[in-house]
Order: C-alpha cells, then structure tokens, then sequence
C-alpha cells in the first residue's frame, strides 16, 4: 500500500500541469488506464463537461476504473481531474484582458439570460407535471441542499410555505439522514444538486425514496448519481460545471426551475379549491404589516 502511495505522489510534482502527470505516469498505467489517459489528453472538454457517469458509459468501463484511474495519477477523484482540466485550460486560453467592468457585467447578464432558455428548452414538461401533482398532494414536503445548493433549498422552502405547502428544508447532512428516516409514502423529498454528485445528497435522497417517499432531484447535470435515486428528474442542463462561468450558468437555470415549479404549482392548487386561494390570501395577510 505504502508503494502504491509512493508510486502516486511521484506524478503529483509541485508546479506541474495534469498533462505532465498523465504523461509522466503513462508507462506504469494499465491497457484500460491508458485508454482513459489517452481520452483525457486528446478530449479534455469531454472531461470537464461531462459527469464520470457519461465518460464510463463512452468509453465502456466501470464508474470504478475511473475514478481509480484518478487515484493513480495523484488526485482524490474525478471532480479533482475535472477542476484541475479546467485549470489548465484556463492557463492555455487566457481570458482577453481588453475586458471591461460593463463588457464583463453585460456579458454576465447575457450568459444568465442564455441559461434559462437552455433550461427552459432542456426540462422534461412531463416530469414537471408530475412534480407539481406530486408535490401538491404530499403531506409534507422535505429539500435537502449542501454547499452553494444550500440556500436555494431554503429558497424554495420559503416559496412552498408561501402557497400554503408544508415544507422544509435541510443543509445539514445529520439533519437530512434523521429527516429521511421519518418519511413515508404520503411525504416527497427534493434534492438540489447542481452536479447531481454530492454523495450526501444522493445517500439521503436513497434514504428516503426507501421509505417510500416520491424523490423529485432538481440538477443540472442529465446522467449522475442524484437522478438514479430520483423517481421525478427536473434536468436544467445538459453540461457539466469545471468553472465559475459554468457554475453560475447552473445555479441560474436551477433558479429558474424553483421559480417556474413554484409558479405551476400554485397555479394548480388555485384551480384545485377555493381553501388554496384561501392560503395563498393568508401569506399576503401574514406579512401587510412587515412592509412601509
């Protein structure tokens, strides 16, 4: 174990690019390692974009092989492999330095705007009908979020508890564990995963789906680990994220997506019976004195 250690610390020298450590580790690879090695150098794009789901099923190997390929030449895992093409890449193809302030923030606004189209071209209306139907007869509705996806799970609590659902959310992964042990078939969960690969969410989401409670996932990446547990898939994208651009492309058409399920569901509960407009008067009331 200690040599194998050794063997990977030896590619992983201070300054290097992870061209230079694929390269520096070929020699000592396995066939299918190398094939892997060979898909990484000639297609990184495919790597930086696509979840290990999509580069197993493309190369035809285990999820396994991959991530130990990872391993091998000194990083943690494919997130790392991913992060550090991107890196890489970046240092290659410099971003122009003629930008400005507004050229920047236009761009941004841009880039924003473009992702909700893509979202709202790439979302299954099937799958977002039977969320809503879902979601607005459960007896209670639980979100789990971690990290960046956090906020956006309390987010959309606040939205649920506003049209008269009961709903909450939870960032903590104990919270999650405990909170899907005491789901059944009348509660729904959702998870929010901007990759879809966050074992903590994916472990709960399992959880709770076990309990025989509906799993909705809300994610922008099509084939990863959150929607293999999910009984509804609302996909945003179909990319996956390595950098801050790509990255906050996703966390625009997730917001977009909290925005239009919660807009279709009150939509539908108003059309249901008049004790759902009832509730929805009941959040305006709530709140009139809060407000100049």
């Amino acid at each position: 174990m200690n040599d194998k250690r050794n063997k990977e610390a030896d590619f992983t020298a201070e300054g290097s690019t992870l061209f230079t450590q694929i390269q520096s580790a070929y020699g000592s690879l396995s066939a299918t390692e190398k094939r892997i090695a060979d898909y990484v150098l000639n297609s990184p794009e495919q790597i930086i974009y696509n979840s290990v789901t999509q580069v197993a099923e493309e190369l035809a190997i285990a999820q396994s092989t991959v991530t130990r390929f990872c391993r091998t030449i000194g990083l943690r895992g494919f997130q790392e492999l991913k992060i550090r093409l991107a890196q890489d890449t970046e240092r290659t193809n410099p971003a122009s330095e003629d930008q400005g302030e507004g050229s920047l923030s236009k761009k941004m606004a841009q880039t924003a705007a473009n992702s909700i189209v893509d979202a709202s071209a790439n979302i299954d209306q099937e799958a977002l009908d039977q969320a809503v139907k879902r979601l607005a007869s459960a007896r209670r509705i639980v979100i789990f979020g971690l990290g960046e996806s956090g906020p956006m799970a309390q987010l959309l609590k606040i939205k649920l508890i506003g049209i008269g659902l009961v709903a909450d959310a939870h960032v903590d992964v104990h919270l999650q564990s405990i909170s899907a042990a005491h789901l059944d078939e009348r509660d729904a969960v959702i998870g929010i995963s901007q990759q879809g690969s966050t074992k903590d969410i994916v472990t709960a989401i399992r959880a709770a789906r076990a309990t025989g409670a509906t799993s909705v996932c809300i994610t922008a990446q099509g084939k990863s680990p959150i929607t293999e547990v999910s009984d509804i898939r609302l996909v945003c994208a179909q990319r996956g994220m390595s950098n801050i651009v790509e990255s906050f492309k996703s966390k625009a058409s997730i917001l977009y997506v909290i925005e239009l399920l919660t807009v279709m569901l009150t939509l539908h509960l108003t059309e249901q019976t008049a004790e759902s407009k009832k509730k929805l008067w009941k959040t305006t009331d709530s709140i009139l004195d809060k407000l100049y």
